[in-house]
């Protein structure tokens, strides 16, 4: 009984504990009200310099692009939904308006985002990372104690994943709305094997609740992981035999829990068929890489990761400067810990190196262009907390005899293990491409290897498993807060969106920023500015053909209702030559830039009384900017002698709504230069009618003679697909539930 209660008492101390770290991070972030990213990427930009603080360096904020030109701006559009009381699904600030729900990436639907749904942007996101740092922990925690591990040696399982690079340094990535699930995966695949069925529908739930999380990508890594571990653990523990049933559960959890998601799914799907996503990240991966794993670059100063790679890498420090102790008992160590420990190792290692030889050839799946090494290395800081907390826990067991022997075993593993760090470190360090080597990064490796040192010679004289298994979690949790170093990441919240001279000068009511192709990395939206280039990098296979068409001819985008550019004066010289005459100077940039107005750009909703019939698929002609539209719908012909363009009002807008009332001299086609996307419908004087592609990118239907309103909204029939699917799989899920609940209760 006293036991029973220390035992109680210990984990108690130790869940406390587990809530140390995501307190002592977002703690002062929110105290001073700031964010627990950095931002100060955006003033390198032409229309934030004049807002740049003084001693900013360029090289801190170098690779940020990807936070500041995607991430960022998507978490401001959540925001603003929410502040609006509006249904997140379309954004029309950029590219003439993009879907945003079926993006995936948006993470519409994770459970993250809900601080978004409630609560101030800058408050919200140091809510989110507390919630992604305490539930990474707990999963990682409640898996190891599931494992057999003590309090306190579960602790030091956690803390590695709880305080990974994913979490601290790139949170704002929507693997990390995936990872602190994971840890969950093992013990339901542990039960597969052994022949437990009833246990299918928490990991279809799991899977759902991943699948949400809004990475595609960290998805698939997971789901492979998933299969490549069944089956190495199937025959690491002589259960051959159940490998086959177990693959069959795994894929039935794996098929209703991509169904619980469906509402997520069918829009991405659908998206999919129309646009495309650039991919910001940077090279797959490089050999050179691993050098994270033995010198970790020091994050501070607001520094991003200069490869992703080292985000997780470091992780694993610890418990690979333990490696050569664990090989010493290995032949001591409990079977059903050494079977598990290496059969999950064994499967990193295999979908390491199958990621790392198949990278670029992944890629090519479609929906998986974003596809990094990263993805696949989300078992790895569990795995390395499992490896230190498995090698620990059996050394302070061991009995004296066997103790000698594990001794001796050390003295001869560790100068080979040792020549062979640096046989690998020493070329990776000095020799990899545009690497230059710091001397401080040689500090988290010498101090750790200092500690576990000191930390084996003690317990060898006083073998004490919570004194063992705390003090290796305070290194850990040293040595990666050092490393990452999160409080160097944060943004005042005055500073999220500065106001400069361009942002002030800009007109936002029914008008869109077009002119220098450098607006492709001017994230406008956050200051709802909408414009012609998608800084976030989606892009609708209609508006790419358009703008392909505006480099040869830039008086295109008066189609755009751009009646605002931005230009340089190179542009002006050259590119946009033709139309100086009609360009009006608004404001000369600091930053040399000018912002004209074009004079004789076309409204954004226009009746126009004739056009070019296109058949839907076949090639678009070159369009006119003076000309009649391309109309892949409707009766006009191109030799109507009307050539007049009537503007039309637009009474109102929202993110999912355009309300248009107009007025027509004669039959016409209204057109509304948005994106045309499917799930946009228009009621027309209250009825249904068919809206079709104008000018390749835009929205068209027909009016007749007189006054009418025209309610454009938009609601895709992929949703509610998503819908059903996802009730179906719910369906199931809780029959699986009430399944397992009826045959624990009567067993």
């Amino acid at each position: 009984m006293i036991l029973r209660k220390r035992e109680y008492l210990q984990a108690l101390f130790c869940l406390i504990l587990l809530f140390l770290p995501p307190l002592l991070v977002t703690g002062p972030i929110l105290h001073q009200g700031d964010i627990p990213v950095n931002l100060e990427g955006m003033t390198l930009r032409a229309p934030w310099q004049e807002a740049r603080v003084q001693d900013t360096d360029i090289q801190e904020v170098a690779g940020s692009d990807e936070l500041l030109e995607r991430y960022y701006p998507w978490y401001a559009f959540l925001s603003q939904a929410a502040a609006n009381r509006e249904l997140p699904l379309w954004n029309p600030y950029e590219g003439f308006g993009i879907p945003f729900l079926a993006l995936w990436r948006t993470r519409v639907f994770s459970p993250f985002s809900l601080p978004l749904y409630f609560l101030p942007l800058s408050v919200a996101l140091s809510v989110s990372l507390f919630a992604k740092l305490t539930i990474a922990g707990l999963c990682a925690y409640y898996v190891a104690r599931r494992f057999q591990f003590t309090p306190a040696f579960s602790l030091l399982v956690a803390i590695p994943f709880q305080l990974s690079g994913i979490f601290l340094v790139s949170h704002w990535h929507p693997a990390s709305d995936v990872a602190p699930f994971f840890p969950l995966i093992l013990p339901c695949l542990q039960r597969m094997l052994l022949g437990d069925r009833r246990g299918w529908p928490y990991l279809a739930l799991l899977i759902g609740i991943m699948t949400m999380g809004g990475d595609p990508e960290s998805l698939a890594a997971t789901l492979f992981f998933m299969y490549v571990l069944v089956i190495v653990y199937g025959i690491r523990t002589y259960q051959r035999d159940r490998i086959r049933g177990a693959l069959l559960w795994l894929t039935l959890s794996s098929v209703v829990g991509l169904a619980l998601a469906g509402i997520q799914l069918t829009p991405y799907v659908e998206f999919l068929q129309h646009g495309s996503l650039e991919n910001k990240s940077g090279t797959f991966f490089s050999p050179w890489d691993l050098a994270s794993l033995f010198t970790p670059p020091i994050l501070g100063d607001g520094a991003f990761a200069p490869q992703r790679a080292a985000l997780w890498l470091p992780t694993g420090m610890v418990a690979f400067l333990l490696l050569p102790l664990w090989f010493s008992l290995r032949s001591f160590a409990n079977r059903i810990r050494k079977r598990r420990l290496e059969a999950l190792l064994f499967s990193i290692v295999f979908t390491f190196l199958f990621s790392a030889a198949l990278g670029p050839w992944l890629r090519r799946i479609p929906g998986m262009a974003l596809l990094d090494v990263t993805h696949f290395m989300i078992p790895f800081p569990l795995a390395m907390g499992i490896l230190a907390g498995t090698t620990a826990d059996e050394w302070v067991h061991l009995d004296a005899q066997k103790c000698q022997m594990a001794l001796k075993k050390l003295f001869r593993l560790l100068p080979l293990c040792w020549a062979l760090f640096l046989a690998a470190a020493i070329p990776l360090l000095w020799f990899g491409p545009a690497r230059e080597f710091e001397p401080v990064r040689l500090i988290p490796l010498a101090v750790c290897a200092l500690c576990v040192f000191l930390l084996i010679f003690i317990t060898l004289l006083w073998p004490r498993p919570l004194f063992t298994a705390l003090s290796l979690t305070l290194v850990t949790a040293a040595l990666l807060l050092f490393v990452y170093q999160p409080h160097a990441r944060v943004t005042p919240a005055a500073r999220m969106t500065p106001q400069t001279q361009l942002t002030d000068a800009l007109d936002h009511e029914n008008n869109r920023v077009a002119g220098s192709e450098q607006l492709k990395n001017w994230p406008l939206s956050p200051y709802g500015v909408a414009q012609v280039y998608s800084p976030s990098g989606v892009m609708l296979h209609r508006g790419a053909s358009f703008l392909n068409q505006t480099e040869n001819d830039p008086e295109l985008l008066r189609l755009t209702a751009s009646n605002q550019l931005i230009l340089t004066k190179m542009d002006i010289k050259e590119r946009f030559a033709a139309l100086r005459p009609v360009l009006n100077i608004q404001e000369v940039l600091p930053s040399g830039a000018i912002l004209l107005r074009d004079l004789q750009a076309h409204p954004r909703s226009r009746i126009v009384y004739r056009s070019r019939p296109l058949t839907p698929g076949e090639a678009p002609p070159a369009l006119r900017a003076d000309g009649p539209p391309l109309s892949e719908g409707g009766t006009l012909l191109e030799n109507s002698t009307d050539k007049s363009i009537t503007e039309a009002g637009i009474r109102g807008t929202q993110f999912n709504l355009v309300e248009i009332v107009a007025e027509s001299g004669n039959s016409g086609i209204l057109v509304l230069a948005d994106s045309w996307y499917p799930g946009w419908k228009v009621f027309l004087d209250g009825a249904l009618t068919p809206v079709f592609p104008v000018d390749i990118a835009f929205r068209g239907i027909e009016i007749g003679k007189g006054n009418h309103k025209a309610i454009f909204e938009y609601r895709p029939e992929s949703l509610r697909l998503g819908m059903y699917i996802t009730a179906g799989a719910l369906i199931l899920v809780l029959i699986g539930f009430r399944t397992f609940f009826q045959r624990h209760r009567a067993a």
